[in-house]
């Protein structure tokens, strides 16, 4: 049966009456229903509880009994009594307001309770716990009264769900702080915390000093650093230790332990918030470093999968909400006119990345360098390809036609470096970019021509397609007759122009992959020892699928990294440098190849192998770490993809 909140306020208002939590059952049941028939009118909820509703009556009293509302005691002979919580919450909520004002006084203790009472009535818990969660999270309300245990024969405080915890805690400083400014007291407990900590006496005595003048500005510091904890638990053993030796309590007494054990658990709350918001800042410095390192731009899934050095996630030591704020944070807060410190653009389909503003123009550089050469190359082989079919493009004579295939090749090559150019962010970057040997990205107000930004130049790249036609494609007549025999039909010309070069490309470079790799299974069959090289190789395509963008291609990615690491001067020390690393990582795969079974060969497990070879001595001395540990990964990754 479900509970009526109006006999509950009548339970209240009855207590009030007659000042008493101690109600008798047949009296308030013969109030309840005058009460009843007077207000039926009015009120027709109350027709069950007329006349012959003692039933009704009985069954929801021994509901609120359930729910703790209320005691119900058995006298004996048919009499009941009832005690109703209501009454003391209000009574010791009415405490708390004169402890507030005048903290001399004691608090509401387990001993307040009438011993005619159940204490069945009360919520007992220890302090740890219940103060943890009241400080966590309290919600108020006037239905519970708990019963705050201590332990070590301390009697139990009371504290009503009405006052805040927060209340609690400023009157047990209070109490405290006139405990130690006694001059005995005062003096005595901070010649036992100085001797305990030689050598500190100096930050001893500010410690002390803090707390007896301003307890609550002692405990805010807690708040926010950890460092003062070691002097308050220390302060509370010695005061407690002392306390042990007593055997009769006095009132004080008991309000100085009760007070303690407070604080103490408030500080200790205090210490494990101020430990996880220092984890929590570590952590985020070290996503903002993983952030700083290639290849500098990360989705929202990418950011709340990074790793520490030890190879935990990251999110875990922060909440993904506190992530969020964190990162909301960094592409919000501005300082004058400035921009963001981490800044976000879109790619055409609509996915989002996040990139520290610092590394936007190196990044534009470096692709730049990737895309210049990727599109050179699939140009001059797609111009050849049409030239030697008798096809001229337009892209091949006229500037604004090359433009066009150039924004057509750069979507598809790389849809990263697009989405920068066309972000909103790079106007304001580009105009206040103080680099070294800055690049000028717009002119008159507008983005340079592709071709500026590519450096590549229609005539040369024509001229490159042309120089490898052969000779008789420079005889008029014999070329007019070679072109009826050898040209496309147009519908076969139109379904090919629909992709750009660099797809053509791509296309072509992953067919050639996987052609060789299914020529390699194939052989592998029946045989145990290449049937392990076999699942070896499926492991690694796998793992490429991750490292490698959908738009590129292992090779192109290690070029790419290869760049960035590998900043010697002069072809020859670059190709030493790069022959040294690559026959290091070459054997350190053949070495762990035989140790480690087939199946662990995952992203995590590449992860852990670049990680520990780019630690080791002989990698000290490259420069760019991060840069080298992706190029480390993607080498290993195609060493085991093309297993003999």
């Amino acid at each position: 049966m479900a509970t009526t909140p109006i006999i509950l306020q009548l339970l209240k208002f009855y207590t009030e009456k007659i000042r008493s939590p101690q109600v008798d059952y047949s009296e308030f049941a013969d109030y309840v229903n005058r009460y009843a028939q007077h207000h039926i009118d009015e009120s027709p909820e109350l027709i069950p509880y007329t006349g012959a509703g003692t039933s009704t009556l009985q069954a929801e009293l021994e509901n609120f009994a359930a729910e703790k509302q209320i005691a119900i005691v058995n006298q004996g002979q048919g009499k009941k009594t009832l005690y109703v919580l209501a009454y003391f919450i209000d009574r010791f909520t009415e405490s708390y307001t004169n402890l507030s004002k005048n903290f001399s006084t004691s608090f509401p203790s387990i001993n307040d309770i009438p011993h005619n009472v159940p204490t069945d009535i009360l919520s007992k818990q220890n302090a740890s716990d219940l103060l943890y969660k009241l400080m966590e999270n309290q919600e108020y309300d006037s239905r519970t009264l708990y019963a705050v245990l201590f332990g070590n024969n301390v009697p139990a405080l009371l504290l009503p769900s009405t006052v805040s915890v927060s209340t609690l805690i400023d009157i047990s400083l209070k109490k405290l702080q006139d405990f130690l400014r006694k001059g005995e007291s005062h003096e005595y407990f901070l010649k036992k915390l100085t001797n305990s900590n030689p050598g500190k006496e100096l930050a001893i005595k500010n410690f002390f000093k803090q707390f007896v003048a301003k307890p609550e500005e002692a405990l805010d510091s807690l708040r926010h650093s950890a460092d003062t904890f070691y002097y308050w638990s220390q302060m509370f053993y010695f005061i407690k230790q002392d306390y042990n030796k007593v055997k009769d309590f006095t009132t004080e007494d008991v309000n100085v332990l009760q007070s303690i054990g407070v604080i103490e658990v408030a500080a200790a709350y205090y210490k494990a918030k101020a430990g996880e918001r220092q984890q929590k800042e570590v952590a985020f410095k070290q996503l903002e470093e993983m952030m700083h390192m290639p290849p500098y731009y990360f989705t929202m899934e990418q950011v709340s999968k990074m790793k520490d050095n030890h190879g935990q996630y990251l999110l875990g030591k922060y909440s993904e909400k506190d992530l969020k704020i964190h990162l909301e944070s960094l592409t919000s807060e501005t300082i004058g006119s400035n921009l963001p410190e981490v800044l976000i653009f879109r790619t055409e389909d609509g996915t989002g990345y996040f990139i520290f503003k610092e590394k936007v123009m190196p990044l534009i550089v470096r692709l730049c360098n990737d895309a210049r050469v990727v599109i050179s190359e699939s140009l001059t082989k797609d111009w050849y390809n049409s030239l030697s079919k008798f096809e001229t493009l337009p892209e091949m004579k006229e500037q604004q036609a090359f433009e066009n295939c150039l924004e057509r090749e750069l979507r598809v090559i790389a849809p990263i470096l697009y989405g920068i150019l066309h972000s909103s962010f790079l106007p304001v970057l580009a105009f206040d970019d103080q680099t070294p040997g800055k690049i000028t990205l717009y002119r008159d107000d507008m983005l340079i021509p592709y071709s500026e930004l590519l450096l590549l130049n229609r005539q040369e790249i024509y001229s490159d397609a042309k120089i490898k036609l052969p000779f008789w494609h420079s005889i008029p007549i014999l070329s007019w007759i070679m072109s009826f025999i050898v040209k496309k039909s147009k519908a076969r010309r139109d379904k090919d122009a629909k992709k750009t070069s660099s797809q053509k490309m791509i296309q072509e470079e992953k067919e050639n992959a996987d052609k060789k790799k299914q020529e390699l299974d194939s052989k592998d069959l029946g045989d145990p020892q290449k049937n392990r090289k076999r699942v070896v190789r499926q492991q690694a395509s796998e793992v490429e699928q991750v490292l490698v963008p959908a738009n590129s291609t292992l090779n192109r990615e290690l070029d790419s990294y290869l760049h960035e690491w590998n900043d010697r001067l002069g072809q020859k020390s670059h190709d030493n440098l790069t022959e040294d690393v690559n026959t290091l990582i070459r054997d350190y795969t053949r070495k762990i190849l035989r140790t480690f079974k087939s199946e662990n060969f995952t992203i995590e497990r590449v992860d852990s192998l670049a990680q520990s070879l780019v630690d080791s001595p002989a990698l000290m001395k490259v420069k760019n770490h991060p840069a080298l540990k992706h190029y480390i990964e993607l080498y290993m990754t195609k060493l085991l993809k093309n297993l003999p």
